[in-house]
């Protein structure tokens, strides 16, 4: 498979997983971590980036300038090395246990001993000194010379297209492992809440609630009054329900918090007015009040129905 085709895959994977992360029910408990959100943010930030250097690298010409080309040589292995610890830091983050791959430890190895440590190399208890020839390096690699302290003599041939087509073949494997897990836990949530829709929290009388808060501050006896009142404390009942049903789902986000302390804080304002606590209510008052929220009701419902949509994907 060709380095554009697993770098396009490597890019779809990736958007699962910053959908996830980005969505609110999930993202409200994965900042109450903020050490545990920057390893993610700054993992998938990492790969992201490493996966640009080795498309530049793949797309621009090999430089003649010999010193460019270590330049260029250099940058690639580090990539290749950054990327591997952002996804094993990624999965780590999501607690999930990835194992570096045979692949991967060769790959590692190689830039260990290239440009990681190459003067003075400790290796399965053997120490190396280590050389790349100047004369062999090309955009498609370079020969890596290899001396022992026991003086024995290796040359590794370094086949950069293949070991970059390996490793983006591993990262594919580990985001794949990652991003199954988050939607099985996305499919697990809405599992959960799939029969109880949002919607269903507003009765079909909320109508009726609107309009008896109405007639009881028109009231023309205490009897009106006191109906008005007891509906109120039946659309308040409702609104504490929903907003309890969102918290439940991690579903409140700031925004819809603050649209519903705005709501209910109406609603205690019109129940000091027909309790006869407020000096300050009078009945113009209480009938913006009342306007307000058989107005601002509608897009409640809206929310909760897009919501429900989502669930039931």
């Amino acid at each position: 498979m060709e380095i554009g085709s697993l770098i396009y895959q490597i890019g779809d994977l990736e958007a699962v997983i910053r959908d996830h992360i980005n969505t609110h029910r999930y993202q409200v408990d994965l900042l109450e971590d903020s050490s545990n959100w920057n390893q993610i943010c700054s993992s998938l930030d990492v790969i992201g980036d490493t996966i640009y250097a080795i498309g530049s690298y793949g797309a621009s010409e090999f430089p003649e300038d010999s010193g460019l080309q270590y330049i260029y040589t250099y940058g690639l292995l580090q990539s290749l090395f950054l990327q591997q610890d952002a996804l094993r830091h990624l999965s780590e983050a999501f607690k999930i246990r990835l194992n570096p791959s045979p692949t991967l430890m060769e790959i590692r190895g190689i830039r260990n001993a290239s440009i990681g440590h190459p003067t003075k190399q400790n290796q399965k208890g053997e120490r190396y000194y280590n050389y790349i020839s100047r004369m062999s390096m090309s955009k498609h690699g370079f020969d890596l010379l290899r001396h022992s302290e026991q003086r024995n003599f290796d040359m590794i041939n370094v086949n950069i297209p293949v070991m970059v087509k390996n490793q983006l073949a591993e990262v594919i494997s580990g985001y794949t492992v990652i991003a199954d897990k988050l939607v099985e836990a996305d499919r697990m949530h809405k599992k959960t809440f799939k029969g109880s829709l949002l919607r269903d929290v507003f009765p079909s009388a909320m109508g009726y609630f609107f309009e008896k808060i109405g007639q009881g501050i028109w009231a023309y006896s205490p009897g009106d009054r006191e109906f008005g009142r007891s509906n109120l404390r039946m659309l308040k009942e409702t609104y504490e329900k929903f907003q309890g049903a969102l918290e439940e789902r991690n579903e409140l986000s700031e925004y819809t918090k603050f649209d519903l302390d705005q709501y209910l804080h109406a609603i205690e304002r019109l129940e000091d007015y027909f309790a006869g606590t407020s000096e300050s209510m009078g009945e113009p008052d209480a009938r913006i009040y009342w306007s307000y929220l058989r107005n601002e009701h509608a897009g409640f419902v809206q929310i909760a129905e897009e919501i429900d949509e989502q669930y039931q994907r």
